[in-house]
C-alpha cells in the first residue's frame, strides 16, 4: 500500500497563501475577481463555481512577460524553477516606505547558493486587506542588482510588491508623500529581476511561522497559456521524513 506524507507527521507544511474571495485585496487597477455559481447542488448534479479574475490576484507569481513582451509566460517556464530551496532574510523592523537595501541581504550571502529563492519577510500581511498594506518596505534597484549576480532564480515578499505601491487616490493620506514620482522612478526592480529572469512571488503570509533560515519552498502556478503570471497556492515544507515503505 503507498504511503504519502501529510497528516501523519512525515511532512510539516506552512500554508504561505492568502484566501481568495470576491472582496479581497488587489493593485491598484487591477481586475477584481468575481466567484459565482455556475452549477449548484439544488438546480444541478453537482457543484461548479465560476470564477473570473486577475493573474496577480492574491498570493501570486510573476513570469517575465509581466514586463517584457518577449519575456517568458507562465506556461513556457518548467515546473522545476517553482519549487526550490529558499533563504528567508527578514526587514520587518523597516518602517513602511523604508528601501531593502544590499547591505540587508549581505549577512545571508553564505547561505545563498545559485539558484536559491531569496524570500523578504516584511510583516505587512498583518495589514493586508486594509489601505495600511499599500504602505510597505520595497526592494532597491541596488539590491535587486545584488541578487542577479548572485544567481537567485526567484524572489518573493509579503507585501503587494517589490516595487513601491502607487496610489493616486491615497493623496489625502500623510503616508503617500513618502512615494517616489511613478513617471520618474517606474518599477526598477520588476525591470532588474524579470529581465534577468528571476521570478517574483508577491503577497506571502504567515512567513513569521517559519522558525528556519533555510528550507523549501513551493509557488506552483495554474498552468496558464500564454500568461504573464498566476494565483499559487505557496507553501514552505519545514520536514519530510522517508517512510520505511517507500524506500529502496
Amino acid at each position: 500500500m503507498p504511503v504519502y506524507p501529510g497528516e501523519d507527521e512525515k511532512m510539516e507544511v506552512i500554508d504561505l497563501t492568502h484566501i481568495i474571495h470576491n472582496d479581497i485585496q488587489v493593485y491598484p487597477g487591477d481586475p477584481r475577481p468575481s466567484i459565482s455559481r455556475g452549477l449548484t447542488h439544488e438546480k444541478d448534479y453537482c457543484h461548479v463555481d465560476l470564477l473570473r479574475l486577475g493573474s496577480h490576484t492574491g498570493t501570486h507569481i510573476d513570469a517575465p512577460y509581466h514586463f517584457l513582451k518577449g519575456g517568458q509566460r507562465i506556461d513556457e517556464i518548467p515546473v522545476q524553477r517553482f519549487v526550490g530551496d529558499g533563504v528567508l532574510i527578514d526587514v520587518s523592523a523597516k518602517s513602511d516606505r523604508d528601501l531593502i537595501l544590499p547591505g540587508d541581504v549581505e549577512p545571508y550571502e553564505d547561505e545563498i547558493a545559485q539558484g536559491d529563492f531569496v524570500i523578504f519577510r516584511t510583516g505587512r500581511d498583518k495589514n493586508f486587506g486594509t489601505p495600511k498594506y499599500y504602505f510597505h518596505p520595497y526592494l532597491s534597484a541596488e539590491g535587486a542588482g545584488l541578487l542577479v549576480k548572485m544567481g537567485v532564480s526567484l524572489v518573493g515578499v509579503d507585501a503587494l510588491n517589490v516595487d513601491p505601491t502607487y496610489y493616486g487616490s491615497m493623496d489625502s493620506n500623510p503616508a503617500a508623500k513618502d512615494l517616489p514620482d511613478e513617471a520618474e522612478y517606474g518599477y526598477p526592480v520588476h525591470d532588474i529581476l524579470l529581465g534577468n529572469d528571476i521570478l517574483i512571488v508577491e503577497n506571502l503570509c504567515n512567513l513569521d511561522k517559519i522558525k528556519q533560515v533555510k528550507g523549501v519552498y513551493s509557488f506552483l502556478p495554474l498552468k496558464l497559456k500564454d500568461s504573464d503570471g498566476s494565483p499559487i497556492r505557496a507553501v514552505f515544507i519545514t520536514q519530510f521524513i522517508s517512510h520505511p515503505d517507500l524506500a529502496g
